[in-house]
Order: C-alpha cells, then structure tokens, then sequence
C-alpha cells in the first residue's frame, strides 16, 4: 500500500480534452514507480483562476504527500499559474509539455475569428492576456518542447513558422527560471503518446533534469521515487 509520504504525479491535459488522454503518459510513469492521478478541467468553460483553485484543491485533497505536477499543453500553464498563485506548498516539480508558455501564435489567429473564440473559451486568452508567472521559488519547472510540425493547428495558422509541434511554436515553449528544457521528435499529440516523452518526464521528476543524472555521491534533490515511488528520508 502506498504511504502518505510517497510523491503524487498529477497529470494535466490540455485544451478540450478529458483527463483520460493522458492515461498512456500516467501508464508508463506507474510502470516506473509513480503514483499517477489525472485531473479533468473544464478548459474552456471556465476561467483561469477558476480552474487554477479547483487543480488546487484537487492537490489539496491527495493528502500530505510531495506532488508533482505534468501538464500537457494549456495543463502545463494552468499548473504553473495554480502553483504560483494558489499557494500550492506540496507541489515540488513541474513538466510542462507542448504549453503555451510566452505565446501561442495558433491561439491569436484562431481568436480572431468568431468560432474560434468560442472554441478556446476563457481560459486561454486569460492566460495570454495575463502576466506570465516565472517558476514559482522552491520549484523544478522542466519545459519539454515537440518538433515536430505535424497537428490541426496547420490549418488554423499554417504560416505559423517553424520549428513548431504542429500547435506551438518552440520559441513559445521556455519558461523563466525554468530547471531544465529540452526539444523532442515528436508532435505536439504525439507528446501524449511518445516513449521517450515519458522516459524524460521520468528522469526530471527523480533528479530535477532532464538527461544527466547526478553522480553517485550526489543526492537527489526533493527525495526520488525510484521503483517504489518513495521519497528519500
């Protein structure tokens, strides 16, 4: 049974879509030892505050134990904004993956249209509207980028410029003070789907990076799950 002290991955999805489609992500990280819960949101219907407090009380209700938060898409924002501005004290590491971070050049041109509007509701053009929160102080905040331009955002922006994940543009992608970055083969769906995205999300929520682990005399830092998903004493 898994005790209250072993850290919780809360995985994120983005824009209309339901917490399920980040159920292959959640199933290789629980091959590794993790504990996964998916959070559903309601993306566009409701605001970004809103949906920043009901991810913050979902953490609150996970108990007492560390939480790690992956968000794929508008999930790695909102979990960077919950984290920063909803006192989430627990939460230790972020990935955000594919996430809009400075920008989103498929969202403005997609807002400019009537139906588009209504299709990214509110909480997106808050966010792009709003001050951009650095990572929050005592945070990990890994930033995973795709480059492969192959997704429906080519036919909302299809000048949207390489390189690009087929939705957000790789310039869009890095945050301020974040831990660690790194670009992936993959499209901005396949971020959900890819072996590798996992293998990376995995090695950043042990050690904080995304590729080298730290040498043998040097200790993890905020405890590592390692195969059991227990936080280093």
């Amino acid at each position: 049974m898994a005790g209250r002290h072993e850290p919780i991955v809360v995985l994120i999805p983005g824009l209309w879509t339901p917490g399920w489609v980040m159920c292959p992500l959640a199933w290789r990280l629980r091959a590794r030892g993790y504990r996964g819960v998916t959070f559903g949101y309601p993306s566009a219907r409701s605001s970004l505050q809103e949906n920043a407090e009901r991810l913050a009380q979902f953490v609150d209700s996970l108990g007492e134990a560390p939480v790690y938060l992956v968000g794929h898409s508008l999930g790695g924002v909102l979990a960077l904004h919950a984290t920063a501005h909803c006192a989430l004290s627990r939460v230790r590491r972020i990935v955000m993956a594919g996430s809009p971070y400075s920008d989103s050049y498929t969202a403005r041109k997609l807002g400019s249209r009537g139906w588009g509007r209504w299709m990214l509701g509110r909480t997106v053009p808050q966010w792009l509207a709003g001050e951009r929160p650095s990572a929050p102080q005592g945070v990990d905040v890994g930033v995973i980028a795709g480059t492969v331009g192959c997704g429906l955002g080519l036919i909302v922006a299809p000048d949207i410029g390489p390189p690009h994940d087929g939705v957000i543009r790789v310039a869009e992608t890095p945050v301020r003070g974040m831990a660690d970055y790194v670009e992936v083969r993959t499209s901005h769906a396949g971020i959900l789907l890819s072996g590798r995205v996992a293998q990376l999300v995995d090695a950043f929520l042990r050690w904080g990076r995304f590729e080298q682990a730290p040498k043998p005399t040097e200790a993890p830092t905020h405890g590592s799950p390692g195969l059991l998903g227990r936080e280093r004493k």
